[in-house]
């Protein structure tokens, strides 16, 4: 959409009384300066963190490890997963900082880097049971 179009539709809002008495180039700099107070790393690691949970064989994992530390050979098996197939997921969430590793031998195993990363599921459980 142009900025023309977007400034019209911004116009007619403001017109319309349902957005306060100001002009429409006051309510853009409202809303640009709200825009301009966001810190862009925190958005683009909260991206990372919401694209982690946007799969649901990554919402499994998670869910597998937010009681107990799992080998990823029990990842597999739990969820019928292949080796790379399990990597990649996990490889996901490790950039995302929601998953660490610890290695012992030739195991590898894997636990929730923070509580919050549970609370976030147990959260976005709760949201998705309500609007049912």
């Amino acid at each position: 959409m142009s900025i023309v179009l977007t400034q019209d539709r911004l116009k007619r809002l403001m017109d319309s009384g349902l957005r306060g008495t100001c002009r429409p180039s006051e309510r853009m700099s409202q809303l640009k300066k709200k825009v301009n107070r966001v810190d862009p790393l925190a958005i683009k690691r909260l991206e990372q963190v919401f694209f982690s949970y946007a799969d649901k064989t990554r919402l499994m994992i998670l869910e597998l490890l937010a009681d107990e530390e799992l080998c990823s050979c029990e990842i597999m098996a739990a969820l019928g997963l292949t080796e790379p197939t399990t990597s990649h997921h996990i490889g996901i969430l490790e950039r995302a900082g929601l998953v660490k590793s610890r290695r012992e031998g030739k195991w590898v195993f894997y636990r929730l880097t923070d509580p919050n990363a549970k609370a976030l599921l147990v959260k976005g459980s709760a949201l998705v049971k309500e609007t049912m």
